[in-house]
């Protein structure tokens, strides 16, 4: 009787596995396959950006044109065109940010940065111009052109200026946005 009931139990999971096996249409051996795939590559979009008409990867950096300030003068107004020079399409489009500091702060130099959309043309309103500016994303190879407004405090004098070593210091950063 013992083993009637053992022969049963033992039909009813041969069922259930079989059952189960062509559920999912597969069998023991299927699920313990092992196939090799060969290596994938992913590429990611390697943003290059023209400053100027220098091309430039992540990480480089570009001197600015020299600047001549004089005393009582007008500001000095350097525009500098950002460009985007690899794939740069509407579906990966980037964005500049850019941020002027002046080292010692307490230099008797004011810089200040604005963008425009006009291609090398900067704007001469003062209220336009803050420490750091960013530009609309770009969806193409047209640039941006940035403007470093630089100027001398009221005021300042040769004795301050004597002497005195003063660094600009301009960094942009550029991100990849999501497509509008």
């Amino acid at each position: 009787m013992k083993s009637l009931q053992a022969l049963k139990a033992a039909g009813l999971i041969v069922a259930a596995v079989v059952l189960g096996l062509m559920t999912v249409q597969g069998s023991y051996a299927l699920w313990n396959a092992a196939v090799s795939a060969p290596p994938a590559t992913v590429q990611a979009a390697d943003f290059k950006v023209k400053i100027g008409e220098k091309l430039l990867s992540t990480g480089q950096t570009v001197a600015l044109p020299a600047i001549t300030l004089e005393l009582g003068g007008q500001p000095n107004i350097t525009p500098v065109v950002i460009a985007g020079a690899a794939n740069v399409t509407g579906d990966s489009p980037f964005r500049s940010t850019t941020t002027v500091t002046v080292n010692p702060a307490a230099a008797p130099l004011v810089v200040r940065v604005a963008t425009t959309t006009v291609n090398g043309t900067c704007p001469q309103a003062a209220a336009e111009y803050k420490t750091s500016a960013v530009a609309p994303a770009q969806k193409t190879d047209v640039g941006t052109t940035f403007c470093f407004q630089t100027a001398l405090l009221a005021g300042t004098t040769n004795q301050q200026l004597g002497g005195l070593e003063t660094k600009i210091t301009a960094t942009v950063k550029v991100d990849q946005v999501p497509p509008e």
